[in-house]
């Protein structure tokens, strides 16, 4: 009878979780997103960055560094400038670029949380919203690496 109350007792004050693991056609979706806006930046693609983002309504924050080594946040609450910049010309070139998923969360089947690893330069945290059965990335912040 104890045993039984405590791990009641246990259930019912343990937080509730509400992620659960993305079905196979989500996470194709997610990771072809991410993807979309790993290689439309590394190839000066506006086509594939469009595809990834939800460009009118995404926004960017970053931890900068100054010369000096003093770091502060920058702020893009619109992604149309820093997409036309990335799609002007492909940075890294191609042959230099990796990058991989480190880790994917999916929540109710319509918003995930994605850490990325680009390139030995940064690390990405990029939020996506599943909208009319696609996936597209309305937040990203980033720190170098």
């Amino acid at each position: 009878m104890r045993k039984s109350l405590l791990a009641l007792s246990i259930l019912l004050l343990a937080p509730a979780s509400y992620a659960e693991p993305a079905t196979q056609t989500d996470e194709a979706a997610i990771r072809a997103a991410v993807l979309d806006y790993f290689h439309g930046q590394g190839q000066g693609s506006i086509e594939r960055l469009n595809r990834a983002f939800a460009v009118e309504h995404a926004s960017m924050v970053g931890v900068m560094r100054a010369d000096d080594g003093k770091e502060s946040l920058r702020a893009w609450k619109d992604m149309r400038e820093p997409l036309a910049n990335w799609s002007k010309e492909p940075n890294p070139a191609a042959p230099d670029r990796d990058g991989e998923v480190l880790g994917m969360q999916v929540t109710d089947g319509r918003i995930a949380t994605v850490t990325f690893r680009s390139t030995d330069r940064f690390y990405d945290a990029l939020t996506l919203v599943k909208i009319d059965g696609e996936w597209k990335i309305v937040a990203k912040v980033f720190v170098r690496q």
